[in-house]
């Protein structure tokens, strides 16, 4: 440490964007220990500056607060990268044969060894066990969907799983049968939570070890922050193992897993209370506070689980009966809300369609009747369609809209399984971001990653151009948002959702010193080129995580499709 007055470490001659109230750009900042200390120009540092500083010249190069991604998934994340990667190869049974074909020859495994492989590229994909057992018979065969929410097993997976023609449907999910009722092989939403849960899980260290490499991996790519999406106490054993043997580089918030969002009950609720509680560990760097609620599924073909206002059409454009599901009973989930928000719990949930915002937003509601305004900042997430009468409701009842920026451009997952079944005037919303923007909604940002890049860059480009390639049409252009917008999103207006806007998501004297310095200035740049960007440093509570030696820096995991992940 330096001499008291003085700071340890000196950023100048550089572009601060400061995300404060007035969004001000400055030249310099200082901090002392974990906190900043002075914000301001080149000049404003000389009297800090003292024979144990560190003083470091930026060049001009711009900073900013660290990035906080409010809806990422990264123990399964982790776990996927370690499975047989799909990622980027035709969804068709004779492109998949030989890949998987290759990964289990690869894989020594018995008789009852489940061989997974994950990034199946799902978005029209359809096959059946028998379709599977023409790639593996012997052994139990799941290939898991990109989307995080379908897989499909061969016979064997289907015998060990034990389902048949006579196992009931799981609530909130889809067992896929043929005529005379006899499983498929294909499981969708919580059918595929409860695939998940039969196939047994690697040992808790392997968890951990894979878990803390890409969470070095998110520190390059200028993550100080994180919320974990989905928490049962499997992950939350991972986090905190982390925590304890000190592999944890940024703050983590847990949102704890509601299996029946329709059980209303004082002793549902008092196990998500004490759940909760159980994983708050540390005010800075590992807390919880908040629970994850699955309101409905997705909205690509052939799945179409999401619940919708109106039918879904078919792929010539006409009327069906289909309108998707909601995961939950209206009345009993709205008690549910209710209670958890008098209890001081944020409500994240997991809403694609129209119908699934719509019933969120009417919990919500009931829950601000009864209990008046609580300041619990809960939270409706990914969004892919919200009814232009739901605008305003955002900012009526001050829930965040936490967007996945990074989807809202035109690529396999948006149009072919999506555009002919919604029809233009309800594909003209699809991620309306620009719309709920000015009505007045805060917009926060997750990445949902594995399902896509955490690369927050990718989120910028594309939330500023609606374009997934140069060259390509826009999806949807007139619901851009301003760069500044989304960079708000993943800093000031993150760090609000996650309740720690006291201490991070802005770079302001007396907070902690997260930020981030950037090979180039994203404000003045092509457009076009943003995803590019690379970070040079990252600091977290005023220590430099990720240094880059002040010459170069690792490229961040690359702005691909959902179906072509890195």
């Amino acid at each position: 440490a330096a001499e008291d007055g003085k700071a340890d470490v000196v950023l100048r001659n550089g572009k601060i964007y400061t995300a404060d109230k007035e969004r001000s750009i400055k030249q310099a900042v200082a901090f002392k220990g974990n906190t900043i200390v002075a914000v301001g120009d080149d000049k404003d540092m000389t009297p800090l500056i003292g024979s144990g500083t560190k003083v470091i010249g930026l060049g001009g190069k711009l900073a900013l607060p660290g990035f906080i991604d409010t809806h990422i998934h990264p123990i399964i994340g982790a776990l996927n990268g370690a499975k047989c990667s799909l990622a980027g190869v035709k969804a068709t049974m004779d492109a998949l044969k030989p890949v998987v074909q290759d990964c289990v020859g690869k894989d020594q495994g018995g008789a009852d060894d489940w061989f997974e492989a994950a990034q199946l590229d799902n978005y029209g994909f359809s096959a059946t066990a028998n379709d599977l057992d023409g790639i593996e018979t012997k052994r139990p065969v799941a290939l898991w969907g990109n989307d995080g929410h379908t897989v499909w097993v061969n016979s064997r997976g289907l015998a060990l799983l034990g389902v048949t023609a006579e196992t009931p449907d799981i609530p909130g999910g889809k067992i896929a049968r043929d005529a005379t009722g006899a499983p498929t092989g294909y499981f969708a939403d919580r059918a595929s939570i409860f695939v998940d849960e039969k196939i047994p899980s690697p040992a808790l260290e392997e968890k951990v070890a894979l878990t803390a490499a890409e969470l070095k991996k998110m520190s390059a790519s200028g993550i100080t922050a994180l919320m974990d999406a989905f928490v049962t106490p499997a992950e939350a054993a991972v986090w905190r193992t982390l925590y304890d043997t000190g592999r944890l580089p940024m703050r983590v918030r847990t949102a704890i897993y509601v299996a029946d969002p329709s059980d209303d009950s004082d002793e549902a609720v008092s196990r998500l209370v004490k759940a909760s509680k159980d994983g708050d560990v540390d005010p800075d760097f590992l807390r919880s506070g908040l629970v994850k609620v699955f309101a409905d599924g997705v909205m690509e073909y052939p799945a179409q689980t999401a619940a919708m206002l109106s039918p879904y059409l078919d792929a010539d454009g006409k009327p069906t009966k289909h309108e998707g599901e909601l995961y939950f009973d209206p009345q009993r989930f709205a008690g549910l809300v209710q209670k958890l928000d008098a209890a001081g719990l944020t409500v994240h949930i997991h809403a694609i369609g129209d119908r699934a915002v719509r019933a969120s937003l009417d919990a919500f509601a009931a829950a601000r009747a009864a209990n008046g305004e609580r300041d619990n900042r809960h939270q409706i997430a990914h969004m892919q369609l919200v009814d232009p009468a739901d605008f305003p409701r955002f900012e009526e009842l001050g829930v965040l809209a936490d967007f996945q920026l990074e989807w809202a451009k035109r690529e396999p997952a948006t149009e072919g399984p999506l555009e002919p079944y919604l029809g233009p005037d309800r594909y003209r919303y699809v991620y309306p971001a620009g719309s709920l923007q000015k009505a007045g909604a805060t917009i926060i940002g997750g990445s949902d990653w594995d399902v896509s890049s955490y690369n927050p860059f990718c989120a910028f480009q594309t939330a500023v151009t609606r374009i997934g390639r140069k060259g390509q049409k826009p999806l949807n252009i007139e619901e851009r948002i301003p760069l500044t917008t989304a960079v708000d999103a993943y800093t000031i207006n993150a760090a609000y959702a996650m309740k720690q806007d006291k201490t991070t998501g802005s770079l302001e004297v007396g907070k902690r010193a997260d930020l981030v310095v950037l090979d180039r200035d994203i404000f003045s740049v092509d457009p076009d080129t943003i995803g590019d960007t690379k970070v040079l440093a990252t600091y977290l509570d005023g220590r430099l995580v990720d240094p880059a030696n002040g010459t170069s820096s690792k490229r961040p995991p690359s702005c691909e499709s959902r179906s072509g992940l890195p």
